[in-house]
Formats: structure tokens, sequence, C-alpha cells
């Protein structure tokens, strides 16, 4: 019998139950194939699995009363059941499209169609989206391995169905019309072809050649390659790296083009996903004050990444800069390094800290960390050729993870501006942004991207990653206070008793914290440990307070920044401009 007729008249079929159950096998084999092909994707050339982009582009209509609701309900848990839920969704919807296929008695030819036809529902709807644009054409990187990558996964999907129709057909692959042997080889091959072009793409630096790049032959005066005809607003010009060696002094050890190795971290931390990503407390010891830097182990981690952060190898990482600037161009890991650099302290703190009412969430009022850093000035970056445009406004900043955000240009310039690659004085960890971070003045942490691979000046307001699901475009750090010590419902003994924690308020600093023992009918001056570190910085603050056994007390603090403004005493949730609330501690009683 012809492979053509359909199922449900086949003579030799074994009843309904048997094809039903032999059908429902071939579709379930299809998706479990098209699942395990985005997972080989996702973890070896970073190919964003489908469940992934669809679940972030549904966090677009997520009230933001629920999402508070799901975050405190379900804390870290949350966002590896809304991962597991969208993966077995997807899962199901290919299982069912392969099953009727199947049911239905669909040609080889048919079946066959079927793979460039999933495909094309990828790249021409799921991809733009998500903000990946047709044809992934959005994406700073990875495009081609995006595209032939679920070309890969596509046709493997339609041949895995052409296989079980032949199986199902009972009358032997040589019973099966030439043209259509002829259909199943090419889908086939095309799927190993395709694998083969993806895994290419994805490994082979991609990103080499995507514009003219930056050499050093003074690190005090980098200019652009790509020709000495080119346009370049420099007065000086290269035209490939062997003509900068050539160009340079023989005595300088910036004048090889042959770098030693690059420093990589070590291996990255393991870690919970929930709802809003990765979201990793600071390692304070409960009742303990806070560590004026905190050091690399313990600094607290948020990432929106379910399915795992991207781990790039410095020798194949590119910041691209495009766009509103004079020229376009690109700088290497080991470029970057050897541009000339600045260190601060700075302070970052996530917008989705609960300052007023830590008890509320899983993680309290511990996302707030200090941290030396070391990097290069972003103005600087973007004046390697000749600076931004004078209509450019807005800075997008653009991550591996496809994560952006927005700067207005004159945040962008600000000396305090950076693109750092260490931290505490080792190579910027994996789940920092290995390579390279953004580090934003006065601005919550959602603003200093990681795993940052592009920037981007615009003449219009661009809306990044947290602004298109409605929290705050500018980001402002709000004034913060917290208390470290003593924890709640910690015993304390009879007499004068300590109490100390930090406050933050970016880049305004904070010029005075008061704290008080009876829940904020009176109030004392605290005393600062040390002075700031910087001027976007926490302060670290302590007072003393009388307590007698067994009576209960409530501690409080409030801070006011340099401005004079005092923090906000009303509690009010992170989303969508951050958290506010005076932090109250009861002890005794």
């Amino acid at each position: 019998m012809p492979v053509t007729t359909p199922l449900r008249r086949n003579a030799r079929s074994r009843g309904r139950f048997s094809r039903d159950s032999q059908v429902g096998f071939g579709g379930v084999a299809a998706a479990l194939v098209f699942g395990l092909g985005m997972l080989l994707l996702r973890s070896t050339v970073g190919v964003r699995s489908i469940p992934e982009r669809l679940m972030e582009w549904l966090l677009l209509f997520v009230p933001p009363g629920l999402f508070e609701a799901i975050l405190q309900r379900f804390g870290f848990d949350a966002k590896r059941y809304g991962l597991d839920a969208a993966v077995l969704l997807a899962l199901a919807a290919l299982a069912w499209i392969g099953y009727e296929a199947l049911w239905r008695g669909w040609s080889l030819p048919a079946l066959g169609a079927l793979g460039p036809a999933l495909w094309l529902v990828v790249m021409l709807v799921i991809m733009p989206l998500t903000s990946a644009g047709v044809f992934a054409s959005a994406l700073v990187e990875g495009a081609t391995a995006n595209i032939l990558g679920y070309l890969a996964i596509s046709l493997s999907y339609a041949a895995v169905l052409m296989g079980v129709r032949v199986w199902l057909d009972r009358d032997g692959y040589r019973a099966i019309p030439l043209s259509d042997r002829r259909t199943l080889i090419v889908t086939l091959g095309g799927t190993v072809a395709a694998y083969v072009a993806a895994y290419a793409s994805g490994l082979l630096s991609p990103t080499a050649n995507r514009a003219p790049s930056i050499l050093l032959v003074d690190p005090q005066e980098p200019v652009p390659s790509g020709g000495l005809d080119a346009p370049n607003p420099h007065p000086q010009a290269v035209s490939s790296p062997v003509a900068a060696a050539a160009a340079a002094p023989t005595t300088s050890p910036e004048a090889t083009t042959t770098s030693p190795s690059l420093p990589v971290p070590i291996a990255p931390r393991e870690l919970q996903r929930d709802k809003d990503g990765a979201v990793l407390p600071s390692g304070r010891e409960s009742g303990q004050l806070t560590s004026a830097i905190t050091s690399n182990q313990d600094f607290y981690i948020v990432t929106k990444n379910a399915g795992g952060d991207p781990l790039l190898k410095p020798d194949d990482w590119r910041l691209l800069v495009d766009g509103e600037v004079q020229r376009t161009f690109q700088l290497d890991y080991s470029t970057l390094r050897r541009l000339p650099s600045v260190q601060v302290t700075k302070t970052l703190e996530c917008i989705s800290n609960f300052v007023g009412k830590p008890e509320l969430a899983p993680f309290g009022a511990e996302l707030i960390s200090t941290a030396q850093w070391k990097g290069v000035v972003v103005r600087d970056i973007l004046g390697l050729t000749g600076g931004p445009k004078p209509d450019a406004t807005w800075l997008a900043v653009l991550s591996a993870d496809e994560y952006t955000s927005a700067i207005p240009m004159e945040v962008a310039m600000d000396p305090t501006t950076l693109l750092v690659y260490e931290m505490n004085g080792a190579v910027l960890p994996y789940e920092h942004g290995y390579p390279a971070r953004l580090l934003v003045p006065g601005r919550y942490g959602m603003k200093s991207a990681k795993w940052v691979i592009g920037m981007r000046p615009m003449s219009r307001e661009f809306l990044d990653w947290y602004a298109q699901r409605n929290w705050s475009k500018d980001a402002i750090v709000r004034t913060m206070s917290r208390i470290d010590s003593p924890a709640p419902g910690r015993s304390v003994t009879s007499g004068q008793s300590t109490l100390s924690g930090v406050a933050y308020a970016g880049s305004r600093g904070i010029k005075r914290v008061e704290f008080s023992s009876d829940g904020g009918q009176t109030w004392r001056d605290a005393d600062f440990v040390e002075p700031a570190a910087g001027q976007d910085t926490w302060i670290r603050w302590r007072g003393t307070f009388t307590y007698s056994t067994g009576t209960p007390v409530t501690l409080a603090a409030r801070a006011t920044d340099g401005g004079g403004d005092v923090q906000d005493e009303a509690f009010s949730l992170p989303e969508p401009n951050g958290g506010t609330g005076w932090p109250h501690v009861s002890i005794g009683g």
C-alpha cells in the first residue's frame, strides 16, 4: 500500500486503540526530539529556547499586583515552575501537531514541509514577538546560530514524523515511491547540514568581522582599523593589526598584537532561579553588621535567565558600538583591558529590594552590596571614533542574554558611568557579567547590564527590558536604610545594646541616619562607622539603646540623603519604582 494512504484507511491497522497509541507515540517522539535539540543548542552555542522567549514575553502582560503575589508566594521556585510549565506546554503543542499530521495520514512530502513551516513560524512570529526581530535580525550576535539552529531542530522534528509514518505503514522503505524517498533523504541530510552549520556559526567567532576593530598603537591614543582610506575622525589610521604592530615602538609592551592568555573567572556559581530570574541575596550573616566591602562570593545576584546565563569566551567577545555614532566599531576583550582605566567603589541595589518590610520576600532587604570595580569610562569608549552624533539622546546597552538597558545620553557621558571588567581586584565573575558589565551611577542595578556586547546611541527614547514590563524608566535609587543588628526576634541582654545597619541613597549620598527604640516616637542620631568609600556607596551606621529584659521593643531607622530629603516612611512594594518604608525590628517580649 503506498505510504500516502491515510492511516485511518490502512487495512493493516490493528484497531483504533492501537492506531491511536502508535500515532501518539510518533507525535511525542517528534516533540521530544525538538525539545532535546533546543536543550543541546542552548547548552552549547547559547541559542535561547522557545519556552524561555515566550515566558519572558508573557511577563509583559502580568499585572503588578499578581507579579508581587507570585514572587512572595513561590520565592526562589517561581521561575523554575514557570519555565517547567512553558516547556511542557510547548512540547504538548508540538506533540499534538505531530499526532494530527500522522492521524490524518499526511504524505511524506507534506510531513517534510512541516519542518520548514515550523521554522518560518519561529522566525517570522516568535522571534519578532520576543524582540529578536524577523529572522533574529535584531540580535547583536548569534543571529546565524539562531536561524540555522532552529532550522535544524525543525527539520529533525519533521524527519522523526516521516520515519514514524514509514514505520506505521508496515510496507517497508522499499515500498515508498522514489520521490518520497528523496524527500526523506533530503530532510535527513538537511537536518545534519543545518546542525553542522549552526555549530560552525556559533563556535567560530561569528562576531569577529562585524565592524572595524579598535587597535592599540599607543594605549593612550587608540585608533580604529579598517583601511587607510576609511573615514576616520582621528588623525592616525592603521590598516590591519600587522600594520599596527609595525607602526608601534618595538620597546613598548603594548606594541605587540600577541596578547598573553586572557583572564577568566572561576566556575560560575549554581543559582536558584525564581520568577524574576535567579535571585540570590547577599551572604551577610543574620544579626551581624555587613562588611563595608562585599566579597564576590557574597555579592547579591539577580538575573532574568531561567535557562542559564551566558558563558562567554574572552577570545570571542566583542563590544559592538553602532547606531548614532560617527563611525561604527568594535572592541575586543584584550583591547578593552588595555585602555586607560579607573577604579571606583560603588554600591549596587536591586529595584526589587524589600526595604520597608523585608519579611514579605524570601530575599528580604538583602539585594544590596558594595564592591570595588575597575573598568573604562563609557564616555571614552564612545569617543574612540568621534563620539555620539549631536542628535543622540539615549544609549541602548545590549547584552548577550538579550537583556537591554537604556540610559539618557547625559548619564552615559557621566565620567562615573563605566564598563567594568574587574570586581574587588579579581576578574569579573561569570554571574556578575563576565567579560564586562555596565556600572551606572545613582540608578538601581537593573540599569547596570551584565554580559554587555553592544552600545547603541539613539536619537529616540529606547524602552529597555524592564521598561517594557512597566518598571521605572529612570530607575533612580530611592533613599533606604536597613537594620542589620540585632536580628528580628533575637534575644538581647539587659542594659546598653547596640543596633547597626546600612543606608544608601545612590549618588546623592547619605547626610544623616536616625534610629528609634520606641517604634518611632523619638529619634536619635546614629554614628557613621567610617566615612563613605565613595559618592555612590552605602554608609554603615550604629547607635546604642537601653533594653530591659522581657520588655518588647520596636527598633526603627530612617536616613536623610545628601540633599536633605528624608527617606519615605510609607511602605510600598518595589514595583514599579523601588521599595520604600522605614525598617522596623521587634525584639524582646
